[in-house]
């Protein structure tokens, strides 16, 4: 499920992902984000805001992506959730 598209300049685009929701060990739920920008990659976690994995993206990158999920938690558990329920 996309969730936005972030323009960084005229060659480069990031797209963001709502991958899934997943139950972890503590039985607490999790969102699955993805970033993707050519054949860079990053997959985090929510609520954590936890980066799971990268490839390609600087340091300064997953700084600015952190803050972004910061930012916009909350939007993307409800955007999840509303998507979940007209599937149902």
């Amino acid at each position: 499920m996309l969730y936005s598209k972030e323009y960084r300049n005229a060659k480069e685009t990031w797209d963001c992902y709502i991958m899934k929701m997943y139950e972890d060990r503590d039985g607490g739920d999790n969102l699955l984000i993805r970033y993707e920008c050519g054949n860079s990659f990053a997959e985090w976690r929510l609520p954590d805001i936890t980066c799971e994995k990268s490839f390609g993206f600087s340091e300064d990158d997953l700084f600015e992506m952190e803050d972004y999920l910061r930012n916009n938690e909350v939007i993307m558990w409800d955007m999840y959730r509303e998507e979940v329920k007209t599937i149902a």
